[in-house]
């Protein structure tokens, strides 16, 4: 009898185990695996930012940083990755890309051995060949002067496309920059890319990785081509030349080699093999991976019917810089109140040729957004993006005088605002916040007074202090500021 109610005891536990695993699992991908935002930032929001002021919006927002799965989709990794990057990479992740957020699994080499020969298994329509011309092909030294003149070409238009987008907001290259933390070092980018891969990459990110953070540039074909010249061949994505100690340690490290994996891709038994090992590990936690879905079910999001600027936040992620609500992030100005705040003549200049407004590193990528996506986003923020309250507008009817804005250009130095704004292209100031050249074209004179009047609740991440201005002080700084467009600075 003890043994019967031993057997059904393992009976109820098997069963109870059967039943909270799976929902464990999905608790653990769905909360364990958000990437996180400084919680001091989403503490001001709450304070400053209350749900009762958001406009009701016409579509439910996806939070980039709340995605299922943070890693790749791993169908198409063996066209993606070289075979000794990929041995290297399974070995030990971090000693490859030192913010990679993948965990240090422990195989040995024969498991990483047949893990790989698993992930060529599940491939798909192998990545499009690309016609390159010949001298692209071929190494510096080998490269003729007048191969040479004609490769420098394509690597500076290259450099100028890089410049322009801005990727290391987003990426650091050998620990430097990255300042978004979304995007993986680029450091040593030149061991693990295939070329056509980040020539399909960069044409289409989603169609590799829908749920990808990076944004989905406008690029034109030739731009793609100088863009992966220019990351093949600069210097600052080629490994470091290290010392002989180092060298030796790591050539005791054994990796697969492409001569190798090539006699080894079609072996039955190593792919199941290496199907074990990715289950066991658990790889599906943070990967899509065909063929073990009955473990996992591959995570599918319907985008087919994305329209008008649902369909522009997705493909271009503002969401990864921005917020807007209670969603986003924290790397750039909240857009919740964009529509009361900017004027829209100028966002549609500034989503089609991004200038320079904010410090540093603070600068929007040019997105290559066409007219007809520049309107529609503009419209949308225009008619959505809103604070409830009605804000005064206290030169509605008649522009500031010459003597308010000199009492304002006054005040503006009084409080010490050059001290982090610039206001005027000769006199200089700081470049903690926002030049403001050209303020008056680019914000409504009413949001300016509601900014001025209570800094933090209109940005609750900045560090502008609140000087507690009476409504002539603030009337005055409203004026002055308003006086400031690109005709009165001669642009």
């Amino acid at each position: 009898m003890r043994l019967r109610s031993v057997v059904k005891l393992y009976k109820r536990w098997y069963i109870i185990i059967l039943v909270c695993l799976p929902f464990a699992a999905f608790l653990h991908i769905s909360f364990g695996q958000e990437r996180k935002i400084d919680n001091m930032f989403l503490e001001l929001d709450k304070k400053y930012r209350l749900p009762e002021q958001w406009s009701v919006l016409p579509f439910e927002l996806e939070d980039p940083y709340k995605r299922v799965k943070n890693g790749p989709p791993l169908v198409n990794v063996i066209y993606k990755a070289k075979v000794e990057w990929l041995s290297r990479w399974i070995a030990n992740p971090k000693k490859v890309v030192a913010n990679a957020k993948m965990p240090n699994l422990g195989l040995d080499f024969d498991e990483i051995k047949a893990v790989i020969v698993f992930l060529s298994s599940i491939a798909e329509n192998d990545v499009p060949q690309v016609t390159w011309d010949e001298f692209l092909l071929k190494k510096e030294d080998d490269l003729s002067e007048d191969e040479y003149d004609k490769m420098d070409k394509v690597y500076n238009a290259g450099k100028g496309v890089w410049g322009r987008a801005r990727c290391t907001i987003c990426h650091p290259i050998k620990g430097v920059g990255g300042n978004v933390g979304v995007g993986p070092d680029l450091g040593e980018i030149t061991t693990k890319i295939n070329r056509n891969w980040l020539h399909s990459w960069l044409g289409d990110t989603k169609s590799h990785f829908p749920d990808t953070m990076m944004a989905q540039y406008r690029f034109t074909d030739q731009d793609v081509r100088w863009l992966v010249e220019f990351i093949m061949r600069d210097t600052q994505f080629v490994p470091e030349e290290k010392d002989d100690e180092i060298s030796s340690a790591e050539s005791d490290v054994k990796i697969l080699t492409e001569k190798e994996f090539s006699g080894l891709r079609k072996d039955a038994a190593l792919i199941e093999k290496g199907k074990d090992v990715v289950e066991k590990a658990r790889c599906f936690v943070c990967h899509d991976i065909k063929g073990i879905s009955e473990l996992m079910p591959v995570v599918e999001r319907k985008r087919d019917g994305l329209a008008g600027f649902e369909k522009l936040l997705y493909e271009i992620r503002c969401l990864t810089c921005h917020r807007i609500q209670d969603k986003g992030g924290t790397y750039a100005p909240n857009l919740t109140f964009a529509g009361s705040k900017i004027k829209m003549n100028w966002e549609n200049e500034f989503l089609l040729s991004p200038d320079i407004i904010r410090p540093l590193s603070q600068q929007m990528p040019k997105f290559n957004l066409n007219e007809n996506e520049a309107k529609t986003a503009t419209e949308y923020i225009e008619k959505n993006l809103l604070i409830k309250e009605s804000l005064p507008d206290i030169f509605k009817d008649a522009p500031p005088t010459t003597e308010i804005i000199a009492a304002g250009e006054k005040l503006f130095y009084e409080k010490g605002c050059n001290t982090c704004h610039a206001e005027n292209i000769t006199k200089g100031g700081g470049v903690v916040g926002p030049n403001l050249a050209t303020v008056g074209d680019r914000l409504q004179s009413a949001y300016i007074l509601y900014h001025l009047k209570n800094p933090q609740r209109a940005n609750p991440q900045g560090v502008e202090p609140n000087f507690g201005l009476s409504d002539e002080e603030l009337k005055q700084l409203v004026g002055f500021l308003m006086d400031h467009v690109k005709k009165k600075e001669g642009k």
